[in-house]
Protein backbone atom coordinates (compact mmCIF):
# COMPACT_ATOMS: atom_id res chain seq x y z
CA UNK A 1 0.00 0.00 0.00
CA UNK A 2 1.27 3.47 -0.88
CA UNK A 3 0.58 6.65 1.07
CA UNK A 4 0.58 10.21 -0.24
CA UNK A 5 2.43 12.87 1.74
CA UNK A 6 -0.83 14.36 3.19
CA UNK A 7 -1.98 10.84 4.18
CA UNK A 8 1.31 10.05 5.90
CA UNK A 9 1.28 13.44 7.63
CA UNK A 10 -2.11 12.63 9.14
CA UNK A 11 -1.00 9.06 10.04
CA UNK A 12 1.91 10.34 12.17
CA UNK A 13 0.36 13.73 13.10
CA UNK A 14 3.27 15.70 11.66
CA UNK A 15 3.39 18.53 9.13
CA UNK A 16 3.99 17.91 5.44
CA UNK A 17 7.06 20.15 5.64
CA UNK A 18 8.51 17.88 8.33
CA UNK A 19 8.09 14.86 6.06
CA UNK A 20 9.54 16.58 3.00
CA UNK A 21 12.65 17.52 5.03
CA UNK A 22 13.20 13.86 5.88
CA UNK A 23 12.65 12.89 2.25
CA UNK A 24 15.17 15.52 1.14
CA UNK A 25 17.74 14.09 3.62
CA UNK A 26 17.08 10.56 2.30
CA UNK A 27 15.76 9.42 5.66
CA UNK A 28 12.54 8.31 3.99
CA UNK A 29 12.40 6.54 0.63
CA UNK A 30 9.72 7.56 -1.83
CA UNK A 31 8.41 6.66 -5.27
CA UNK A 32 7.28 9.23 -7.82
CA UNK A 33 4.52 9.08 -10.42
CA UNK A 34 4.57 12.29 -12.40
CA UNK A 35 4.34 15.07 -9.86
CA UNK A 36 2.84 12.83 -7.16
CA UNK A 37 5.05 11.44 -4.38
CA UNK A 38 4.22 8.23 -2.51
CA UNK A 39 5.67 6.35 0.47
CA UNK A 40 5.26 2.58 0.85
CA UNK A 41 3.44 1.59 4.02
CA UNK A 42 6.28 -0.69 5.17
CA UNK A 43 8.82 2.10 4.62
CA UNK A 44 6.66 4.59 6.51
CA UNK A 45 6.29 2.23 9.49
CA UNK A 46 10.06 1.54 9.55
CA UNK A 47 10.88 5.26 9.45
CA UNK A 48 8.38 6.09 12.20
CA UNK A 49 9.61 3.28 14.46
CA UNK A 50 13.28 4.31 14.15
CA UNK A 51 12.43 7.85 15.25
CA UNK A 52 9.96 6.96 18.00
CA UNK A 53 7.07 8.58 16.12
CA UNK A 54 3.63 7.19 16.93
CA UNK A 55 2.05 5.55 13.90
CA UNK A 56 -1.50 4.33 13.77
CA UNK A 57 -1.91 0.70 14.78
CA UNK A 58 -0.81 -1.58 11.86
CA UNK A 59 -4.02 -3.56 12.24
CA UNK A 60 -6.03 -0.42 11.53
CA UNK A 61 -3.85 1.27 8.92
CA UNK A 62 -5.50 -0.38 5.92
CA UNK A 63 -9.06 0.46 6.99
CA UNK A 64 -7.99 3.95 8.04
CA UNK A 65 -6.33 4.67 4.70
CA UNK A 66 -9.37 3.38 2.84
CA UNK A 67 -11.62 5.66 4.90
CA UNK A 68 -9.29 8.60 4.27
CA UNK A 69 -9.37 8.03 0.52
CA UNK A 70 -13.09 7.37 0.38
CA UNK A 71 -13.94 10.97 1.18
CA UNK A 72 -15.93 13.76 -0.40
CA UNK A 73 -14.65 17.31 -0.46
CA UNK A 74 -16.03 20.74 -1.16
CA UNK A 75 -14.03 23.78 -2.19
CA UNK A 76 -15.74 27.12 -1.53
CA UNK A 77 -13.92 30.21 -2.76
CA UNK A 78 -14.81 33.88 -2.36
CA UNK A 79 -12.90 35.84 -5.01
CA UNK A 80 -12.79 39.48 -6.02
CA UNK A 81 -12.56 40.69 -9.61
CA UNK A 82 -10.85 44.08 -9.59
CA UNK A 83 -11.43 46.93 -12.07
CA UNK A 84 -8.17 46.07 -13.87
CA UNK A 85 -9.49 42.55 -14.56
CA UNK A 86 -7.27 40.73 -12.08
CA UNK A 87 -9.00 38.24 -9.77
CA UNK A 88 -7.65 37.75 -6.25
CA UNK A 89 -8.51 35.20 -3.60
CA UNK A 90 -10.48 36.65 -0.67
CA UNK A 91 -10.81 33.33 1.15
CA UNK A 92 -10.88 29.67 0.12
CA UNK A 93 -12.11 26.85 2.33
CA UNK A 94 -11.61 23.17 1.48
CA UNK A 95 -13.70 20.77 3.59
CA UNK A 96 -13.49 16.99 3.37
CA UNK A 97 -15.42 14.24 5.17
CA UNK A 98 -16.42 10.60 4.81
CA UNK A 99 -18.77 9.95 1.92
CA UNK A 100 -21.12 8.05 4.19
CA UNK A 101 -21.00 10.68 6.92
CA UNK A 102 -23.49 13.40 7.59
CA UNK A 103 -22.66 16.65 5.85
CA UNK A 104 -23.99 19.66 3.95
CA UNK A 105 -23.47 18.10 0.52
CA UNK A 106 -24.24 14.91 -1.39
CA UNK A 107 -21.96 11.83 -1.24
CA UNK A 108 -21.81 11.66 -5.07
CA UNK A 109 -20.09 14.97 -6.00
CA UNK A 110 -20.41 16.19 -9.56
CA UNK A 111 -16.92 17.69 -9.96
CA UNK A 112 -18.23 20.85 -11.66
CA UNK A 113 -17.55 24.45 -10.63
CA UNK A 114 -20.57 26.59 -9.79
CA UNK A 115 -20.12 30.36 -9.67
CA UNK A 116 -22.41 33.16 -8.56
CA UNK A 117 -21.70 36.85 -9.03
CA UNK A 118 -22.36 38.98 -5.96
CA UNK A 119 -22.03 42.73 -5.45
CA UNK A 120 -18.98 44.91 -6.11
CA UNK A 121 -16.97 42.35 -8.10
CA UNK A 122 -17.31 39.49 -5.61
CA UNK A 123 -17.86 35.94 -6.88
CA UNK A 124 -18.77 32.94 -4.74
CA UNK A 125 -17.56 29.68 -6.29
CA UNK A 126 -18.01 26.09 -5.14
CA UNK A 127 -16.77 22.70 -6.31
CA UNK A 128 -17.76 19.25 -5.03
CA UNK A 129 -15.54 16.30 -5.94
CA UNK A 130 -13.72 13.30 -4.44
CA UNK A 131 -11.02 14.31 -2.02
CA UNK A 132 -8.17 13.22 -4.32
CA UNK A 133 -9.31 15.65 -7.06
CA UNK A 134 -9.62 18.57 -4.62
CA UNK A 135 -6.20 17.72 -3.18
CA UNK A 136 -4.68 17.91 -6.66
CA UNK A 137 -6.23 21.37 -7.16
CA UNK A 138 -4.74 22.48 -3.84
CA UNK A 139 -1.34 21.14 -4.91
CA UNK A 140 -1.62 23.19 -8.11
CA UNK A 141 -2.40 26.36 -6.15
CA UNK A 142 0.60 25.80 -3.87
CA UNK A 143 2.89 25.29 -6.86
CA UNK A 144 1.67 28.01 -9.25
CA UNK A 145 -0.30 30.44 -7.06
CA UNK A 146 -3.25 30.21 -9.47
CA UNK A 147 -6.63 28.44 -9.38
CA UNK A 148 -8.65 28.39 -12.61
CA UNK A 149 -12.40 28.56 -12.02
CA UNK A 150 -14.34 28.46 -15.31
CA UNK A 151 -13.30 31.81 -16.91
CA UNK A 152 -11.68 33.22 -13.76
CA UNK A 153 -7.94 32.94 -13.08
CA UNK A 154 -7.74 33.44 -9.32
CA UNK A 155 -4.41 34.59 -7.94
CA UNK A 156 -3.20 33.50 -4.49
CA UNK A 157 -0.38 34.98 -2.41
CA UNK A 158 0.32 32.21 0.13
CA UNK A 159 3.26 31.42 2.36
CA UNK A 160 4.96 28.06 1.66
CA UNK A 161 4.50 26.63 5.15
CA UNK A 162 1.07 25.56 6.45
CA UNK A 163 -0.03 26.11 10.02
CA UNK A 164 -1.72 23.14 11.74
CA UNK A 165 -4.38 23.66 14.38
CA UNK A 166 -7.80 22.41 15.49
CA UNK A 167 -11.30 23.84 15.36
CA UNK A 168 -13.87 22.51 17.80
CA UNK A 169 -17.65 22.70 18.04
CA UNK A 170 -17.70 24.63 21.30
CA UNK A 171 -20.75 26.95 21.35
CA UNK A 172 -20.29 28.64 24.72
CA UNK A 173 -20.66 32.43 24.50
CA UNK A 174 -17.50 32.97 26.57
CA UNK A 175 -15.43 31.42 23.75
CA UNK A 176 -16.66 33.57 20.86
CA UNK A 177 -13.12 34.51 19.87
CA UNK A 178 -12.11 30.91 19.09
CA UNK A 179 -12.31 29.46 15.59
CA UNK A 180 -15.34 27.16 15.33
CA UNK A 181 -15.44 23.92 13.38
CA UNK A 182 -17.07 24.27 9.94
CA UNK A 183 -18.83 20.94 10.57
CA UNK A 184 -22.01 20.79 12.67
CA UNK A 185 -21.39 17.33 14.14
CA UNK A 186 -17.60 17.04 14.09
CA UNK A 187 -14.54 18.92 15.16
CA UNK A 188 -11.92 19.50 12.48
CA UNK A 189 -8.19 19.29 11.98
CA UNK A 190 -7.09 22.43 10.13
CA UNK A 191 -4.22 22.89 7.71
CA UNK A 192 -4.05 26.59 6.80
CA UNK A 193 -1.84 28.45 4.35
CA UNK A 194 -1.60 32.12 5.32
CA UNK A 195 -1.50 35.22 3.17
CA UNK A 196 0.19 38.35 4.48
CA UNK A 197 -0.63 40.54 1.49
CA UNK A 198 -2.23 43.79 2.69
CA UNK A 199 -4.09 44.67 -0.51
CA UNK A 200 -6.78 41.91 -0.42
CA UNK A 201 -7.41 42.53 3.27
CA UNK A 202 -7.92 46.27 2.70
CA UNK A 203 -10.23 45.56 -0.25
CA UNK A 204 -12.32 43.23 1.91
CA UNK A 205 -12.61 45.73 4.74
CA UNK A 206 -13.73 48.36 2.24
CA UNK A 207 -16.41 45.91 1.06
CA UNK A 208 -17.65 45.49 4.64
CA UNK A 209 -17.98 49.25 5.01
CA UNK A 210 -19.94 49.45 1.77
CA UNK A 211 -22.82 47.28 3.10
CA UNK A 212 -22.93 45.22 -0.08
CA UNK A 213 -26.57 44.05 -0.27
CA UNK A 214 -26.91 40.62 -1.88
CA UNK A 215 -23.48 39.48 -0.69
CA UNK A 216 -24.63 39.65 2.92
CA UNK A 217 -27.21 36.91 2.50
CA UNK A 218 -24.92 34.66 0.42
CA UNK A 219 -21.80 34.80 2.59
CA UNK A 220 -22.93 32.05 5.03
CA UNK A 221 -22.51 29.64 2.12
CA UNK A 222 -18.78 30.28 2.33
CA UNK A 223 -18.77 28.14 5.49
CA UNK A 224 -16.55 30.56 7.40
CA UNK A 225 -17.43 33.81 9.26
CA UNK A 226 -15.08 36.01 7.24
CA UNK A 227 -17.04 39.17 8.14
CA UNK A 228 -15.73 38.84 11.72
CA UNK A 229 -12.33 37.26 10.94
CA UNK A 230 -10.69 39.64 8.49
CA UNK A 231 -7.28 38.40 9.72
CA UNK A 232 -7.93 35.32 7.51
CA UNK A 233 -8.45 37.25 4.27
CA UNK A 234 -6.35 35.77 1.45
CA UNK A 235 -5.87 32.42 3.21
CA UNK A 236 -6.39 28.87 1.98
CA UNK A 237 -7.86 26.69 4.75
CA UNK A 238 -8.21 22.90 4.57
CA UNK A 239 -10.52 21.38 7.18
CA UNK A 240 -10.81 17.64 7.65
CA UNK A 241 -13.74 16.40 9.71
CA UNK A 242 -12.71 14.18 12.62
CA UNK A 243 -15.49 11.76 11.82
CA UNK A 244 -14.10 8.44 13.07
CA UNK A 245 -16.68 8.79 15.82
CA UNK A 246 -19.69 11.06 16.35
CA UNK A 247 -20.60 12.15 19.88
CA UNK A 248 -23.51 14.15 21.25
CA UNK A 249 -24.41 15.15 24.80
CA UNK A 250 -28.05 15.63 25.73
CA UNK A 251 -29.88 16.58 28.91
CA UNK A 252 -30.39 17.39 31.61
CA UNK A 253 -33.33 15.03 32.09
CA UNK A 254 -34.22 13.30 35.35
CA UNK A 255 -31.02 14.54 37.00
CA UNK A 256 -28.73 13.01 34.36
CA UNK A 257 -26.84 13.71 31.12
CA UNK A 258 -26.60 11.25 28.24
CA UNK A 259 -23.49 10.91 26.07
CA UNK A 260 -24.32 9.18 22.76
CA UNK A 261 -21.53 7.68 20.63
CA UNK A 262 -21.93 6.57 17.01
CA UNK A 263 -18.97 4.91 15.29
CA UNK A 264 -17.72 2.03 13.22
CA UNK A 265 -15.94 -0.70 15.14
CA UNK A 266 -12.73 0.43 16.81
CA UNK A 267 -10.42 -1.17 19.31
CA UNK A 268 -11.67 -0.89 22.91
CA UNK A 269 -9.73 1.80 24.74
CA UNK A 270 -8.87 3.76 21.58
CA UNK A 271 -10.70 6.83 22.90
CA UNK A 272 -11.46 8.29 26.32
CA UNK A 273 -13.74 11.14 27.26
CA UNK A 274 -14.54 13.73 29.91
CA UNK A 275 -18.02 15.14 30.56
CA UNK A 276 -18.57 18.29 32.62
CA UNK A 277 -21.41 20.50 33.81
CA UNK A 278 -21.53 23.85 35.61
CA UNK A 279 -24.07 26.10 37.29
CA UNK A 280 -23.64 29.87 37.69
CA UNK A 281 -19.92 29.65 37.02
CA UNK A 282 -19.32 26.79 39.48
CA UNK A 283 -18.35 23.38 38.17
CA UNK A 284 -20.75 20.83 39.62
CA UNK A 285 -19.55 17.75 37.74
CA UNK A 286 -16.45 16.64 35.78
CA UNK A 287 -16.23 12.93 35.12
CA UNK A 288 -14.13 10.63 32.93
CA UNK A 289 -16.19 8.22 30.85
CA UNK A 290 -15.48 5.26 28.61
CA UNK A 291 -16.00 5.94 24.92
CA UNK A 292 -17.74 3.06 23.18
CA UNK A 293 -20.64 2.85 20.71
CA UNK A 294 -23.94 3.39 22.50
CA UNK A 295 -25.05 5.64 25.35
CA UNK A 296 -23.52 6.54 28.70
CA UNK A 297 -25.63 8.12 31.47
CA UNK A 298 -24.02 10.52 33.96
CA UNK A 299 -25.87 11.46 37.17
CA UNK A 300 -26.27 15.05 38.37
CA UNK A 301 -26.76 16.44 41.87
CA UNK A 302 -27.49 20.05 40.95
CA UNK A 303 -29.25 22.23 38.44
CA UNK A 304 -26.90 23.05 35.52
CA UNK A 305 -26.76 25.83 32.94
CA UNK A 306 -23.69 24.77 30.93
CA UNK A 307 -22.62 21.29 29.78
CA UNK A 308 -19.88 19.85 27.58
CA UNK A 309 -17.60 16.98 26.76
CA UNK A 310 -14.20 16.27 25.21
CA UNK A 311 -12.94 13.14 23.48
CA UNK A 312 -9.25 12.16 23.35
CA UNK A 313 -7.34 9.71 21.18
CA UNK A 314 -5.48 7.47 23.62
CA UNK A 315 -2.59 6.70 21.24
CA UNK A 316 -1.25 10.25 21.28
CA UNK A 317 -3.51 12.13 23.72
CA UNK A 318 -4.89 14.44 21.03
CA UNK A 319 -8.32 15.98 21.70
CA UNK A 320 -10.35 15.06 18.60
CA UNK A 321 -13.72 16.48 19.62
CA UNK A 322 -14.88 19.11 22.09
CA UNK A 323 -18.37 20.45 22.52
CA UNK A 324 -19.75 22.85 25.11
CA UNK A 325 -22.99 24.75 25.21
CA UNK A 326 -24.87 27.13 27.49
CA UNK A 327 -28.38 25.94 28.22
CA UNK A 328 -31.49 28.09 27.80
CA UNK A 329 -33.10 27.94 31.23
CA UNK A 330 -36.37 29.67 30.42
CA UNK A 331 -38.23 30.89 27.32
CA UNK A 332 -41.42 32.97 27.33
CA UNK A 333 -43.68 33.00 24.28
CA UNK A 334 -46.71 35.22 23.78
CA UNK A 335 -49.39 33.95 21.43
CA UNK A 336 -52.48 35.80 20.28
CA UNK A 337 -55.40 34.28 18.41
CA UNK A 338 -58.34 35.84 16.59
CA UNK A 339 -61.54 34.22 17.80
CA UNK A 340 -64.26 36.72 16.90
CA UNK A 341 -65.90 37.81 13.64
CA UNK A 342 -64.12 40.29 11.43
CA UNK A 343 -65.40 43.87 11.21
CA UNK A 344 -65.21 45.13 7.64
CA UNK A 345 -64.99 48.86 7.08
CA UNK A 346 -66.30 50.25 3.78
CA UNK A 347 -66.49 53.72 2.28
CA UNK A 348 -69.69 55.46 1.13
CA UNK A 349 -69.48 53.59 -2.19
CA UNK A 350 -69.42 50.28 -0.32
CA UNK A 351 -65.83 49.65 -1.41
CA UNK A 352 -63.77 47.53 0.96
CA UNK A 353 -61.19 49.59 2.91
CA UNK A 354 -60.05 47.69 6.00
CA UNK A 355 -60.53 44.44 7.94
CA UNK A 356 -60.45 44.52 11.76
CA UNK A 357 -60.85 41.81 14.37
CA UNK A 358 -61.89 43.53 17.62
CA UNK A 359 -61.97 40.35 19.69
CA UNK A 360 -58.41 39.35 20.53
CA UNK A 361 -57.30 37.08 23.31
CA UNK A 362 -53.70 36.69 24.34
CA UNK A 363 -52.11 33.86 26.27
CA UNK A 364 -48.60 33.37 27.58
CA UNK A 365 -46.79 30.04 27.47
CA UNK A 366 -43.65 29.54 29.53
CA UNK A 367 -41.19 26.82 28.59
CA UNK A 368 -38.84 26.02 31.45
CA UNK A 369 -35.90 23.66 31.91
CA UNK A 370 -35.95 21.02 34.66
CA UNK A 371 -35.37 22.50 38.11
CA UNK A 372 -34.50 20.16 40.90
CA UNK A 373 -34.06 22.47 43.89
CA UNK A 374 -35.74 25.73 42.88
CA UNK A 375 -35.11 27.71 46.05
CA UNK A 376 -31.39 26.99 46.26
CA UNK A 377 -30.59 27.11 42.53
CA UNK A 378 -32.75 30.17 41.87
CA UNK A 379 -31.14 32.01 44.76
CA UNK A 380 -27.62 31.11 43.56
CA UNK A 381 -28.50 32.21 40.03
CA UNK A 382 -29.80 35.59 41.23
CA UNK A 383 -26.69 36.14 43.31
CA UNK A 384 -24.56 35.27 40.30
CA UNK A 385 -26.40 37.73 38.04
CA UNK A 386 -26.10 40.48 40.65
CA UNK A 387 -22.38 39.74 40.96
CA UNK A 388 -21.81 39.83 37.19
CA UNK A 389 -23.69 43.11 36.90
CA UNK A 390 -21.64 44.65 39.72
CA UNK A 391 -18.32 43.33 38.34
CA UNK A 392 -18.97 44.55 34.80
CA UNK A 393 -20.04 47.98 35.97
CA UNK A 394 -17.03 48.17 38.28
CA UNK A 395 -14.70 47.26 35.41
CA UNK A 396 -16.23 49.96 33.21
CA UNK A 397 -16.00 52.48 36.03
CA UNK A 398 -12.34 51.62 36.61
CA UNK A 399 -11.61 52.39 32.95
CA UNK A 400 -13.71 55.55 33.07
CA UNK A 401 -16.14 54.19 30.50
CA UNK A 402 -19.27 54.25 32.67
CA UNK A 403 -20.31 56.61 35.46
CA UNK A 404 -23.80 56.44 36.97
CA UNK A 405 -25.53 59.11 39.10
CA UNK A 406 -28.65 58.26 41.04
CA UNK A 407 -31.69 60.59 41.32
CA UNK A 408 -30.95 63.62 43.47
CA UNK A 409 -27.32 63.82 42.29
CA UNK A 410 -27.78 66.42 39.54
CA UNK A 411 -25.01 68.64 40.93
CA UNK A 412 -22.51 65.77 40.92
CA UNK A 413 -23.56 64.75 37.41
CA UNK A 414 -23.12 68.28 36.09
CA UNK A 415 -19.71 68.53 37.74
CA UNK A 416 -18.72 65.28 35.99
CA UNK A 417 -19.88 66.67 32.64
CA UNK A 418 -17.85 69.83 33.16
CA UNK A 419 -14.78 67.78 34.15
CA UNK A 420 -14.96 65.75 30.92
CA UNK A 421 -15.23 68.85 28.75
CA UNK A 422 -12.48 70.73 30.61
CA UNK A 423 -10.10 67.77 30.28
CA UNK A 424 -10.71 67.25 26.56
CA UNK A 425 -11.13 70.74 25.15
CA UNK A 426 -9.04 71.69 22.16
CA UNK A 427 -9.14 75.29 20.97
CA UNK A 428 -9.10 74.17 17.33
CA UNK A 429 -11.89 71.57 17.49
CA UNK A 430 -15.55 72.07 18.36
CA UNK A 431 -17.36 70.34 21.20
CA UNK A 432 -20.86 69.03 20.46
CA UNK A 433 -23.46 68.66 23.20
CA UNK A 434 -26.74 67.18 21.95
CA UNK A 435 -29.90 67.12 24.08
CA UNK A 436 -33.34 67.59 22.46
CA UNK A 437 -34.73 69.06 25.72
CA UNK A 438 -31.63 71.03 26.69
CA UNK A 439 -33.41 74.37 27.13
CA UNK A 440 -36.07 73.00 29.51
CA UNK A 441 -33.74 73.22 32.50
CA UNK A 442 -32.69 76.80 31.83
CA UNK A 443 -35.91 78.72 31.21
CA UNK A 444 -36.20 79.76 34.83
CA UNK A 445 -36.42 83.42 35.88
CA UNK A 446 -33.17 85.32 35.81
CA UNK A 447 -31.01 86.24 38.82
CA UNK A 448 -28.87 83.19 38.20
CA UNK A 449 -30.45 80.28 40.07
CA UNK A 450 -28.34 77.16 40.70
CA UNK A 451 -29.17 75.56 37.35
CA UNK A 452 -28.11 78.64 35.37
CA UNK A 453 -24.89 78.93 37.39
CA UNK A 454 -24.07 75.34 36.44
CA UNK A 455 -24.55 76.19 32.79
CA UNK A 456 -22.30 79.23 33.05
CA UNK A 457 -19.64 77.06 34.72
CA UNK A 458 -19.92 74.75 31.70
CA UNK A 459 -19.46 77.67 29.32
CA UNK A 460 -16.48 78.95 31.28
CA UNK A 461 -14.81 75.51 31.13
CA UNK A 462 -14.94 75.63 27.33
CA UNK A 463 -14.00 79.27 26.88
CA UNK A 464 -11.96 79.71 23.72
CA UNK A 465 -13.21 76.45 22.14
CA UNK A 466 -16.33 76.31 19.96
CA UNK A 467 -19.22 74.82 21.97
CA UNK A 468 -22.07 73.76 19.70
CA UNK A 469 -25.40 72.95 21.38
CA UNK A 470 -27.87 70.78 19.47
CA UNK A 471 -31.37 70.89 20.90
CA UNK A 472 -35.02 70.73 19.96
CA UNK A 473 -37.23 73.80 19.85
CA UNK A 474 -39.37 72.60 22.72
CA UNK A 475 -40.67 74.64 25.62
CA UNK A 476 -41.21 77.76 23.52
CA UNK A 477 -39.07 80.59 22.17
CA UNK A 478 -35.40 80.84 21.39
CA UNK A 479 -32.66 81.45 23.95
CA UNK A 480 -33.76 82.24 27.54
CA UNK A 481 -33.92 85.93 28.49
CA UNK A 482 -30.99 85.78 30.91
CA UNK A 483 -28.70 84.57 28.09
CA UNK A 484 -28.23 88.06 26.63
CA UNK A 485 -27.13 89.49 29.98
CA UNK A 486 -24.48 86.82 30.66
CA UNK A 487 -20.82 87.93 30.47
CA UNK A 488 -19.69 88.01 26.84
CA UNK A 489 -16.29 86.49 27.59
CA UNK A 490 -18.07 83.40 28.95
CA UNK A 491 -20.77 83.01 26.33
CA UNK A 492 -19.32 84.36 23.08
CA UNK A 493 -17.97 80.96 21.92
CA UNK A 494 -21.32 79.18 22.43
CA UNK A 495 -23.83 78.60 19.64
CA UNK A 496 -27.16 76.83 19.88
CA UNK A 497 -29.34 75.41 17.11
CA UNK A 498 -32.76 73.79 17.24
CA UNK A 499 -33.59 70.84 14.98
CA UNK A 500 -37.24 69.95 14.59
CA UNK A 501 -39.23 67.76 12.23
CA UNK A 502 -40.46 69.59 9.16
CA UNK A 503 -43.88 71.10 9.92
CA UNK A 504 -43.85 69.94 13.56
CA UNK A 505 -42.62 71.28 16.88
CA UNK A 506 -40.93 67.99 17.79
CA UNK A 507 -37.19 67.31 18.04
CA UNK A 508 -35.62 65.84 14.89
CA UNK A 509 -33.24 63.66 16.90
CA UNK A 510 -33.55 61.60 20.06
CA UNK A 511 -30.19 60.57 21.55
CA UNK A 512 -28.24 62.62 24.07
CA UNK A 513 -24.48 62.69 23.66
CA UNK A 514 -21.27 64.67 24.10
CA UNK A 515 -18.48 64.76 21.52
CA UNK A 516 -15.10 66.19 22.46
CA UNK A 517 -11.85 65.97 20.46
CA UNK A 518 -10.86 63.00 22.63
CA UNK A 519 -14.01 60.94 23.14
CA UNK A 520 -17.71 60.37 22.60
CA UNK A 521 -20.04 59.92 25.57
CA UNK A 522 -23.62 58.68 25.52
CA UNK A 523 -25.82 60.52 28.04
CA UNK A 524 -28.84 58.43 28.99
CA UNK A 525 -31.16 61.25 30.09
CA UNK A 526 -31.85 64.90 29.33
CA UNK A 527 -30.39 67.41 31.75
CA UNK A 528 -33.92 68.40 32.76
CA UNK A 529 -34.43 64.87 34.19
CA UNK A 530 -31.16 64.36 36.03
CA UNK A 531 -32.54 65.44 39.40
CA UNK A 532 -35.63 63.23 39.32
CA UNK A 533 -34.43 60.22 37.29
CA UNK A 534 -30.63 60.18 37.43
CA UNK A 535 -28.24 59.80 34.52
CA UNK A 536 -25.49 57.49 33.24
CA UNK A 537 -22.49 58.53 31.14
CA UNK A 538 -21.17 55.77 28.84
CA UNK A 539 -17.97 56.15 26.82
CA UNK A 540 -18.38 55.01 23.22
CA UNK A 541 -15.93 54.13 20.43
CA UNK A 542 -15.05 57.33 18.61
CA UNK A 543 -17.13 57.88 15.49
CA UNK A 544 -20.51 56.58 16.67
CA UNK A 545 -22.26 59.97 16.84
CA UNK A 546 -19.78 62.26 15.08
CA UNK A 547 -21.39 61.78 11.69
CA UNK A 548 -24.87 62.56 13.03
CA UNK A 549 -23.69 65.67 14.88
CA UNK A 550 -21.86 67.06 11.85
CA UNK A 551 -24.75 66.24 9.52
CA UNK A 552 -27.25 68.09 11.72
CA UNK A 553 -25.02 71.09 12.31
CA UNK A 554 -24.21 71.46 8.61
CA UNK A 555 -27.86 71.58 7.50
CA UNK A 556 -28.99 74.69 5.70
CA UNK A 557 -30.86 76.92 8.13
CA UNK A 558 -34.59 77.45 7.60
CA UNK A 559 -34.63 75.25 4.49
CA UNK A 560 -37.82 73.42 3.59
CA UNK A 561 -35.88 70.88 1.51
CA UNK A 562 -33.71 69.55 4.33
CA UNK A 563 -34.61 66.43 6.30
CA UNK A 564 -35.24 68.62 9.36
CA UNK A 565 -35.98 72.27 10.13
CA UNK A 566 -32.77 73.84 11.44
CA UNK A 567 -32.76 77.19 13.17
CA UNK A 568 -30.11 79.22 14.95
CA UNK A 569 -31.31 80.21 18.43
CA UNK A 570 -30.74 83.82 19.36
Amino acid sequence: MKLTIPELAEAVDRSETFLRQHIHRNHLAVTRTGRRVYVDLDEAQRWAKERGITFRSPANVSSWINRLRDRSARITALVLKQPDGQVCNVFTLVRHRRKDGLGPWRPDPAGVWRTEQLDHGLHLCSFDAPWEICQSLVDGVLKTGILRIVDLEVQFALGPEPRHHWAYRDDRVTLEQLLRSPFARHSAQIREYWSFAKHPRQLWRNQLKAAFGASQSQLPRLGFPLHSRSDRVGNLMIAGAEDAITCDLSGPQNRSLTLSVEADDFEPGSFCGIVWASHCGDEVMRQQVEISPGEVSISLRSDVDSIGFSVFRVADGQCVDLMGQDLIMEVSLRLSAQIGPNMRLRNHKHQFKHDVNPFNQASTIRVQADRYSPELDRGVRQQRLDHLSHEREAALRAKGELVRFEPGKRNDAFAHLIAIIAADRDRNSPIYLADPYFMHSFRRPAKFPAEIKQLLDLFAATAGSPLLLLCGKCGGGGLPRWWSSAPKQIISHVRARAFTKQGEDKPAFHDRYLITPEREVLITNSISGWESDGVTFVKLPFGVYSTEAQRLWNMNLRSMTEAAWAEELS
